[in-house]
Formats: C-alpha cells, sequence, structure tokens
C-alpha cells in the first residue's frame, strides 16, 4: 500500500514539475477525525391481548409501543487532508532537478506536505437505519375463533286451551363477535392446554406413543404454537443498526478543544451536532505536550555527514508542519466510550526547510 501511494505520488508530483516549469502548489497538512458511530435501535410492540396478560397468564408485560437507540460501536479514523487556508507556491526552477524533486516528495510522503488536489481523507458514507419488519403473522396466529353464538330468551303471548292469553318463553340465537377478553380467555386456556400436553407426552400419560424423531418433532411443534400464541399477550420486539459518520476538525487556534460530536436521540438515533432535539456526545481534544520551538536547518555537518546547502530564499524552502499528538476523549454524559492518541497537524508548528539539500 505504501509503494503504491508513494508511485502516486511521484507521478503527480513530476508531472506537475514538467508541465508548469518545475513550480509547485502545495498545502500544509490538516487533520479530520473522521468517527464512524452505530448504534442499535430496538422497537417493541405490544400484543392485542397485552392487557390480559396479567390476568389469564400471570405475566406483567409492557402495554405501550417503545424505540430506544443505544451505542453499539464507535471508530475513530485520523485523516490527513490538505489545508486550503494554508497554500503555497515553490519555483524549483534554478534547484537541480534531481535534488529538489526528491526532497519535496519526501516530505510527501511522510505527510508534513500534501499536494492541493490530493485527496487523502476517507469516503463518507451516509447509512440509515434498516428497520425489520415486525411479525406479520402476529394476529393472523390467533388459534380462536372470531365469532360466538349467543341465545337470548323472548317471549310471546299464545293463546291456550282455554281461550287465555299466556306468556310463553322461546330461544332466538345468533352470531355476534367474540369480546377481545374473551378470545384472550380462550388463547391463554389453549396455551395452558399445550404445557399441560408437552408434560404428558414427555411423561408417556397419553394415547399416542412417541419416540426418537417423533417424540422431539412433536415437543417442537407444541413450543411452536405456544410461541405463536405468547406473542398476542408479550408482542413482538425487533432491533437494526444505524451507521452515521461524522467529520470533526479541530480548531487550529484553540489549545483543548470540548466539541460536540454528534448528538443521539432515543426516538430518532444519531443526529448531528446542530440538532437539539437529542442528548450531545462530547468530544474532548487535548494536547499531550506543548512542543518546543524547533531551530531551522543551518548546519552543514549532521551526525558525521557533509551537506551542502543552497542559500535560502522563498523561492526554494518548504513550509510544513510538525503535528502535536492530542489525547482523543469521547464521552456520553458522564460514560467515557472511547479514548485514543492522534497526531493533529493544524495544532503543530510551521516551519520551514530548503528543497536543494544535497548530499554527497
Amino acid at each position: 500500500m505504501k509503494l503504491k501511494i508513494l508511485t502516486i505520488l511521484t507521478a503527480s508530483l513530476l508531472s506537475a514539475v514538467n508541465l508548469f516549469g518545475q513550480t509547485v502548489v502545495y498545502s500544509l497538512p490538516s487533520t479530520t477525525i473522521h468517527l464512524t458511530v452505530e448504534a442499535v435501535r430496538s422497537s417493541y410492540t405490544p400484543g392485542p391481548y397485552a392487557e390480559y396478560a396479567k390476568k389469564y397468564l400471570g405475566i406483567d408485560v409492557p402495554l405501550e409501543e417503545s424505540v430506544t437507540f443505544d451505542l453499539s460501536n464507535i471508530r475513530l479514523t485520523p485523516c490527513l487532508e490538505a489545508d486550503m487556508s494554508s497554500c503555497y507556491v515553490i519555483n524549483l526552477s534554478g534547484i537541480s532537478k534531481k535534488v529538489a524533486p526528491l526532497s519535496f516528495l519526501k516530505m510527501t510522503s511522510q505527510g508534513l506536505v500534501v499536494l492541493s488536489n490530493d485527496n487523502t481523507g476517507n469516503e463518507s458514507l451516509w447509512r440509515f437505519p434498516t428497520i425489520a419488519s415486525g411479525n406479520s403473522d402476529m394476529l393472523a396466529s390467533e388459534a380462536t375463533s372470531n365469532l360466538t353464538s349467543t341465545e337470548t330468551v323472548l317471549y310471546r303471548a299464545e293463546r291456550n286451551d282455554n281461550g287465555e292469553f299466556e306468556r310463553v318463553a322461546f330461544k332466538q340465537s345468533q352470531v355476534v363477535e367474540k369480546s377481545t377478553e374473551k378470545k384472550a380467555q380462550e388463547a391463554a386456556s389453549m396455551i395452558l392446554d399445550l404445557r399441560q400436553n408437552r408434560v404428558n407426552i414427555i411423561t408417556g400419560n397419553t394415547d399416542a406413543t412417541f419416540s426418537g424423531d417423533a417424540l422431539r418433532a412433536a415437543i417442537d411443534e407444541t413450543y411452536r404454537i405456544e410461541e405463536s400464541l405468547m406473542r398476542l399477550f408479550t408482542g413482538t420486539a425487533c432491533s437494526s443498526v444505524q451507521t452515521m459518520n461524522f467529520d470533526i476538525v479541530p480548531d487550529s487556534s484553540r489549545t483543548e478543544e470540548i466539541v460536540i460530536a454528534f448528538r443521539l436521540s432515543d426516538t430518532q438515533g444519531l443526529l448531528p451536532s446542530d440538532d437539539i432535539s437529542g442528548r450531545p456526545v462530547v468530544m474532548e481534544i487535548v494536547p499531550e505536550t506543548v512542543q518546543p520551538e524547533t531551530e531551522q536547518f543551518t548546519s552543514s555537518t549532521r551526525n558525521g555527514s557533509s551537506y551542502r546547502t543552497y542559500r535560502a530564499s522563498q523561492n526554494d524552502e518548504i513550509h510544513y508542519r510538525i503535528p502535536v499528538i492530542c489525547t482523543i476523549k469521547i464521552t456520553d454524559g458522564q460514560e467515557l466510550i472511547l479514548q485514543s492518541r492522534v497526531p493533529v497537524y493544524q495544532k503543530g508548528q510551521e516551519l520551514t526547510f530548503p528543497v536543494g539539500v544535497l548530499l554527497e
């Protein structure tokens, strides 16, 4: 990968030198903190018989729909970008054609300078949550009939053998819809019957004989039917993952920073930092040490090696940046959820280096 990047930078640099008469436009590097955040969306839908679960099954279940989001994963990636507010033009004319490009290329490969059209950041992907569909057969799985027959006692006047009228009772049947409580009662009764039948099958207290795979299949089927009936009381819960990307650019004018990286809403999930409908997730950027002033390269000898330097001027020296190592902390309220060390270029020092340095 390093060899591939080096080859691309070499081609870009030589192209710039050849096409523009050895004039190169470059920028100082800047660090952007790229966050890939994942949140789990959990939703709950109560069953149609939820309010009767306590009465007929003795269990407590939520009666209201709910949606919650919880942070599950954060990945932090420092990205190197060209700082377009710090662009320079350097003319390499008159300097050794072999030395100048190589000196510039070395500083470029180390990330101390970047070409103005060089995009070294990450690709930005914006993903929305995949909402898992609920159990579509929850309502259709009601094993009890929706209709029932009711009888009503009516009276009519009839003449008896003595010629007198007397009131005679008779019954009238009609088909009506069952109440929700009645259907809940029947479903709960079936659940209890399934449990008892399962015990009878396991203990052999049944007229039918089960063995091997038949016994296992019979027990599994009772569990499946019971589960579908229980969902009518307990409801259904589903989850999905929401993934979003956020970029934070540290401020070069501030030593320590506390910024809102993004926000999290219990009902809407991940939100940008300017959406006040969610609670803030805060990023703290603290430089580990303040770098001392670094002397410019002026010595003619270094570690026993001899250097010949050209006379420095505005046209034959490169501006570059040395990054500062910063501690990045991300907190959700009082909870620390991520801590890492990242080099931040824009908070570092800006120095110059003569490009016409030739190793003999």
